[in-house]
């Protein structure tokens, strides 16, 4: 968050900076046009917080949207239960009533053959043609009271018989009935599982327009944090112009330095490096890939190593020595043909205001090897990839 607010002070504030240093290359200043702007910067935070009001009551709102859908899940999720554990214990009976089923059909089955066999054998015992003989009456005896035995078996076996059939329908009824209640539970069990489904879609929806939301929320009260302190250096540097106005007044002294060709715009491509490293983020607009919010960089910002020395990229005078919360001191250097370089982030400055400094001289030094660099033309902002010699960032 530090590096952000720096980021927006650098740009809120570089403008009236360069305009006191135009100003004091010029002899005047217009103060009138720094006081409009410190009343556009308070306009800016204004509708700020009415956006900041506006992201809190949405955050609200899809907490509440949130909540909802949370206890629909909630109570979906109940009835997915139940219906989990009454599904277990229908398939849980279907499997002891299949078991029973097989098991009836199975005794049917015997049944139906015992029956069928002793019918074979009673009408078998069927009394032969001729006549009997009086040793044959014996055995015709014997074989009417089996054939008499064989009739009330086969009449019980046939009750019995008639007895498992009717248990093995009200079995296989008992199961279809299962059955059929099993895929009714089943296909609400579906239909919940689907419900429950889109419920947590639309719940996850929620949550990522929520963190969208609490993203914006926190930017907007970056931007907010970033726009007060601007003011605040705005109405100090105000102080300090009217101050500087007073100065100028009573002097015309004024510092000069030497050209080194007096054509400024020769040294295009062919400017060394002020650290040497990586340009890790590039001039001009971008797109923040989580607030999706665009910015726009008037410089580039270089990493290289840790505890390295910042060097000015041409001859010049140091005109300005400033301070931003979260950004570190800042140093900016006229050059010939009113051109200016600015070097953020500097831990320990190692030159002073009104100093004529050469190519190469030490400004400072960085802890966390990483600066931002601004190249300017009067106040318009120029890339500075397209004026360092690539070779000297290595």
């Amino acid at each position: 968050m530090k590096k952000l607010i720096g980021k927006y002070l650098i740009i809120a504030v570089s403008g009236i900076v360069f305009s006191f240093v135009l100003a004091g290359v010029a002899g005047a200043v217009d103060l009138e046009d720094q006081k409009q702007e410190l009343e556009k910067i308070r306009k800016e935070m204004e509708d700020s917080k009415r956006n900041l009001d506006s992201l809190k009551n949405a955050e609200k709102r899809v907490l509440k949207d949130i909540s909802e859908y949370e206890q629909k899940a909630s109570m979906n999720k109940t009835v997915l239960n139940r219906l989990n554990n009454q599904l277990r214990s229908l398939r849980k009976d279907i499997d002891k009533l299949k078991n029973i089923l097989d098991s009836s059909e199975e005794h049917y089955s015997s049944s139906r053959n015992r029956y069928l066999s002793n019918l074979k054998y009673y009408y078998s015992g069927i009394r032969p043609d001729g006549p009997v003989l009086s040793d044959e009456i014996s055995k015709e005896k014997d074989a009417f009271r089996k054939m008499l035995y064989l009739k009330a078996l086969a009449e019980y076996d046939k009750e019995e018989l008639t007895m498992a059939s009717e248990y093995l329908k009200s079995a296989d009824r008992e199961y279809t009935d299962l059955v059929v209640k099993e895929k009714s539970v089943s296909d609400v069990h579906k239909k919940k599982r689907s419900e429950y489904t889109i419920i947590t879609s639309q719940k996850e929806k929620k949550e990522r327009v929520l963190s969208k939301v609490r993203r914006k929320k926190e930017s907007e009260a970056d931007k907010l944090i970033t726009l007060a302190e601007a003011a605040r250096q705005m109405e100090e540097l105000i102080s300090r112009l009217e101050q500087a106005r007073l100065d100028r007044e009573r002097s015309s002294a004024r510092i000069d330095f030497d050209f080194e060709t007096g054509n400024f715009v020769s040294y295009k491509g062919g400017l060394p490096a002020p650290l040497k490293g990586t340009v890790t983020s590039s001039f001009g607009w971008k797109t923040d890939k989580i607030t999706k919010l665009k910015s726009y960089s008037p410089g580039i910002e270089i990493k290289g190593r840790k505890n390295t020395s910042v060097v000015s990229i041409a001859p010049g005078m140091v005109v300005y020595i400033g301070n931003l919360r979260g950004y570190d001191n800042f140093v900016i250097v006229e050059h010939e043909d009113g051109y200016y370089s600015t070097y953020a982030g500097l831990d320990d400055v190692r030159v002073v205001q009104n100093q004529i400094i050469g190519r190469g001289d030490k400004l400072g030094v960085v802890s966390n090897g990483e600066i931002k660099f601004e190249l300017r033309q009067g106040r318009e902002p120029l890339d500075p990839v397209e004026w360092i010699r690539i070779d000297s960032f290595k």
